[in-house]
């Protein structure tokens, strides 16, 4: 008998997560507005590096640890010429300069965290903890389901399976083409959890399948480029999870 994908909590986690970081942002522009904050810190907190700073968020949200430590270091290194700026008395010790001098030990602190996680993920398998560590490239399919990881690179498969029972996908800094013009859906909803982070996502989906898209996106998008035909409604493919700074296109 053939095991059935089944949805997780993440999407709900993502979704709460997205919301409130809203709720944060909100009060910030209302503290800057009404004076409850410090004014010259308008601009470290409405500045770029706080881009890594959501980003940890989301990461650690998704329980990632190895990449919500990386975002959040990248985050901080970008952000103390800002804060220097704004109290020289605090952070006289570093200089405008202080980004395009000490860039390299930013890799080498990255670095450290990736493979200490490497290692630590191979320790607690031998273990049999179950865990498994970041890989750069990782992909499974068992009983019709496929989870595929890529980290700063690209994949492209065709699933072969005759039935399709969904499973998860991510994309960091990378691509993911997943062809599914091969295989079938089951009766029923079949769930297919969808994660990118300045990445994207293409999927080559059956004109006739019907296809709900339930994805959060945060400057991202997605589009369905198919020529849709009849579709059987007796059998559903859902799409869900979260887009940052990523895409996902269905062709």
């Amino acid at each position: 008998m053939e095991k059935k994908f089944k949805p997780n909590e993440t999407p709900k986690v993502q979704g709460i997560t997205f919301g409130i970081l809203l709720i944060l942002a909100g009060f910030l522009f209302l503290s800057f507005n009404f004076g409850w904050i410090d004014p010259v810190l308008r601009s470290v907190v409405f500045s770029w590096p706080i881009i890594f700073i959501i980003l940890s968020v989301i990461s650690f949200s998704k329980r990632d640890f190895a990449f919500g430590f990386i975002w959040l270091i990248a985050g901080i290194f970008f952000l103390l010429p800002r804060l220097a700026e704004a109290y020289p008395d605090y952070l006289s010790g570093i200089q405008d300069n202080f980004t395009n001098v000490y860039w390299p030990l930013l890799l080498i602190i990255v670095g450290i965290v990736i493979v200490f996680n490497v290692i630590s993920g191979r320790n607690r398998s031998m273990r049999g903890c179950g865990n498994r560590s970041m890989q750069f490239q990782s992909t499974e399919n068992r009983d019709g389901v496929i989870n595929k990881n890529v980290t700063f690179g690209g994949s492209e498969s065709i699933f072969l399976d005759p039935v399709f029972n969904g499973g998860s996908i991510s994309a960091v800094f990378g691509g993911v083409v997943l062809d599914l013009r091969k295989t079938t859906l089951p009766e029923g909803e079949t769930y297919l959890d969808i994660s990118a982070i300045f990445g994207g996502i293409e999927l080559y989906i059956p004109d006739s399948w019907l296809v709900e898209t339930r994805i959060h996106t945060v400057l991202g998008g997605v589009e369905d480029k198919r020529l849709v035909s009849q579709t059987d409604q007796s059998r559903k493919l859902i799409l869900q999870g979260n887009l940052t700074f990523g895409g996902c296109s269905i062709l």
